[in-house]
């Protein structure tokens, strides 16, 4: 196996120097710092409509969580993602109406269409289907290219 070699790159100025770290880098708790996180907030996931949010990363969003911060009756409301108008892959959260309540987590594991390059911006469909004004809180995991 060939050894992964860290270095510090010595800048031209008398900034600091940049440490450059060869393979995967990981916190103690398995946290990989190859990823960074986007967290967006939509008003009211009952009345159809989207958001926007730009992505300063250069990567591949690999993770969507969505949080609720009430209950929603009526229908399920499904959450769609798009990266330039082109639907993720795999990347729709359905938040179920049934039982639903404050703190609610539902996720989704995109698996193409999900590169996104730095100030590329990310949509956010609701369908309004469901009722009650409830903001959703969105967290879109990206791994960085």
């Amino acid at each position: 196996m060939p050894e992964t070699k860290n270095y510090f790159k010595p800048t031209k100025t008398n900034g600091d120097n940049v440490l450059v770290l060869g393979g995967t880098v990981e916190l103690a708790s398995g946290l990989s710092l190859k990823k960074a996180y986007l967290t967006v907030k939509l008003d009211d996931i009952s009345t159809a409509g989207q958001i926007y949010v730009t992505s300063p990363f250069t990567g591949t969003i690999t993770k969507i969580y969505s949080v609720i911060n009430g209950a929603i009756a009526t229908a399920d409301s499904v959450l769609t993602p798009k990266i330039a108008g082109t639907a993720i892959t795999n990347g729709a959260i359905t938040v179920a109406f049934s039982g639903s309540a404050a703190g609610d987590v539902d996720l989704s594991t995109p698996s193409a269409a999900n590169a996104i390059t730095a100030g590329a911006a990310i949509e956010i469909e609701t369908d309004g289907a469901s009722s009650n004004t409830v903001e959703v809180v969105l967290t879109i995991e990206i791994t960085l290219s």
